[in-house]
């Protein structure tokens, strides 16, 4: 199988709260509510059916930003979302693309909006790195994953490296498959919102092994591991919710 190579890097300008992927700004480093990171991703991607080589570096820079990545831009969030995806929560720049959380105008479907990023392409298998700094709040989650749901829940794939803003010290691990739920939460040995950190995953026909700052710390096998056999997209999103799940 060839392996992709992404790079992609963002950041997040403070409004209620902000997600970034990449080095941030200094205004963004001391907002106790700033998330940033930094992808790469490497696996085949996916188009017309078949498989191909890809591989590229991808810093989210506004004129070449949509060869390789579109905006989300609807109120259809899902039940457990407080947010709408509009474009304009999503700064591009020479610091990477922000994305920022806050109130929604009055009168709209949810009351928060935020962004969220998404590939153009799709992936199977490969290795994927974020280099992020999260928020830190209540009911608030940030999220670096791949994810697929083409013909409803029994389609469904999904790998996501995610945190809980309230707890900046608290990683989970999650995939899902055809609505089946496999959760590993990690304790970090230091708080996620004060600074940058890499995060990472590599997913295997056969396994997925997690990396923090370039560290193996866990490796899921069994269970229902090999069903994630579905070419997917790449994400990157913050959103809020009033009725958090865990």
């Amino acid at each position: 199988m060839a392996w992709l190579r992404r790079i992609a890097r963002a950041a997040v300008a403070a409004a209620a709260a902000a997600l970034a992927f990449g080095a941030a700004p200094a205004a963004l480093a001391q907002d106790g509510a700033s998330v940033a990171a930094a992808p790469t991703i490497a696996g085949a991607a996916a188009s017309g059916g078949a498989l191909r080589p890809a591989g590229f570096v991808d810093r989210f820079d506004p004129a070449t930003f949509d060869r390789r990545w579109y905006l989300s831009e609807h109120a259809d969030t899902g039940e457990w979302l407080a947010v709408e995806w509009r474009r304009s929560q999503v700064e591009l720049g020479s610091h990477g693309a922000v994305i920022s959380l806050a109130p929604a105008p009055e009168g709209g479907a949810r009351p928060y909006m935020s962004g969220e990023i998404v590939s153009r392409e799709t992936y199977l298998y490969g290795y994927f790195e974020a280099r992020m700094r999260i928020p830190r709040g209540n009911g608030m989650v940030a999220a670096f994953f791949t994810f697929t749901r083409p013909d409803g829940e029994e389609s469904w794939n999904e790998i996501d490296i995610e945190f809980t803003a309230r707890d900046p010290r608290r990683l989970e691990l999650v995939y899902h498959v055809a609505g089946d739920a496999h959760l590993q939460v990690l304790a970090l040995p230091f708080d996620a919102s004060a600074g940058y950190h890499t995060y990472a995953f590599e997913w295997m026909p056969d396994q997925i092994r997690w990396y923090i700052d370039n560290r193996l710390v866990h490796i899921s096998r069994g269970g229902r591991v090999a069903e994630l056999n579905r070419p997917q997209q790449v994400f990157a999103s913050l959103w809020n919710s009033v009725r958090m799940p865990r």
